[in-house]
């Protein structure tokens, strides 16, 4: 009995914090406070947006996935790969007057390991390139678009995110 009492009130304070976070009224919003950029990585898809539903991003972001985030904007080997998510970035500003660019990278990258033709990165070389890919994205995003603030995250593979 004692289980199946710790049990609900395990349910019942997950039904109140999914009704606390705050989210705008979709029926009558137009604009968004952020346009996001994921990898397109299936493992992570959830935590994105559990830790933007978090951080008061709750259906309040327009969203592009892209492999390997910010490498994916980054890199030169398929140049309509920018190009697109320059678009993006000029549309969400016309149509949903973005104020926010966030992008979120990810440990064990896929992409990463692709782009710099290694079969293996080490937990240490792996951030020194997101936080180079990071770097180059901010420089890129700011030298086009100086209006909008920019926030680099690094999820790990369990799904915690830290600002880089």
């Amino acid at each position: 009995m004692k289980n199946f009492i710790v049990g609900i009130l395990i349910i019942l304070i997950v039904l109140y914090v999914l009704i606390s976070i705050p989210t705008q009224n979709q029926l009558t919003a137009h604009t968004a406070k952020a346009l996001v950029i994921t990898c397109m990585d299936f493992r992570l898809i959830d935590d994105a947006v559990y830790f933007l539903n978090s951080k008061g991003y709750n259906n309040n972001y327009d969203n592009i996935i892209l492999a390997g985030a910010s490498l994916g904007y980054n890199q030169t080997k398929y140049d309509s790969w920018k190009k697109t998510v320059d678009d993006h970035i000029g549309l969400a500003k016309k149509l949903h007057h973005i104020k926010e660019i966030i992008v979120i990278d990810h440990m064990d990258c896929g992409a990463y390991k692709l782009f710099y033709e290694k079969t293996k990165l080490s937990r240490t070389e792996e951030i020194k390139l997101h936080k180079e890919n990071f770097a180059k994205f901010e420089k890129l995003i700011y030298q086009t678009y100086p209006e909008l603030k920019v926030y680099c995250y690094l999820m790990d593979i369990d799904g915690k995110i830290v600002h880089v």
